[in-house]
């Protein structure tokens, strides 16, 4: 009899058992697909960020196409100039104007005072800037498209930054040296609003402004 009694109360509990496993698995279910579930605005959202992501990179490759247009650089140069200016948050354009002022895009000009390369480079400004980057300094390696052009875009993005974003001290101090802009700031008797502004930095700025509305127009 205690027997009977002892079997029946196991088999009450092993079912009880049997259906709460059941509850527990279907709440799991559940809890899976509420996460995998997105809603249709999630969705669409995600979808927006994609498509803006396919044009930003558009956009980039056309830039990179326009640059090779008007340097003769490669497209991996000219792709290169346009992610240093990305990663540095400066205008590509502004950059191209340095280069197009400083060698007219040849990579093997030379400048009487011993000015190499594209950005034409001397040894006080490109040794420094190539031992801050772990760069091992060769002067013949100014030659290099790639090498010249991260030392230039990384000393324009210097000068940018420590004259806070004034693009004429910025461009007359690449042009001059920082010691060159305060004396040319101490002298100039021009009527131009911004005392940096000099011949080279307005014309920097004008193949800049050429170069903007041609790419655009394109």
């Amino acid at each position: 009899m205690k027997c009977e009694k002892y079997l029946t109360i196991l088999l009450v509990i092993c079912m009880l058992s049997y259906y709460m496993m059941i509850d527990l698995t279907m709440a799991a279910e559940t809890r899976d697909m509420s996460q995998s579930y997105v809603e249709p605005e999630n969705l669409f959202i995600r979808e927006s960020l994609v498509s803006n992501l396919k044009d930003t990179l558009t956009n980039e490759k056309k830039l990179a196409e326009y640059t090779q247009q008007i340097t003769g650089f490669s497209y991996d140069d000219s792709l290169f100039i346009i992610r240093e200016c990305r990663e540095k948050e400066l205008d590509p354009f502004i950059v191209l104007g340095v280069i197009k002022r400083e060698s007219d895009f040849n990579p093997y000009a030379k400048g009487k005072a011993g000015e190499r390369g594209l950005g034409q480079l001397m040894e006080n400004t490109a040794r420094p800037v190539a031992e801050n980057l772990g760069y091992v300094y060769d002067p013949d390696k100014l030659f290099d498209v790639r090498y010249n052009l991260k030392l230039t875009i990384t000393q324009i993005s210097y000068l940018y930054s420590l004259y806070n974003k004034d693009i004429h001290k910025a461009l007359t101090a690449y042009n001059r040296g920082q010691q060159g802009l305060a004396n040319y700031m101490e002298r100039n008797t021009s009527n131009n609003s911004n005392p940096a502004e000099s011949d080279y930095s307005q014309r920097v700025l004008t193949f800049a402004t050429e170069y903007k509305k041609s790419f655009d127009e394109t």
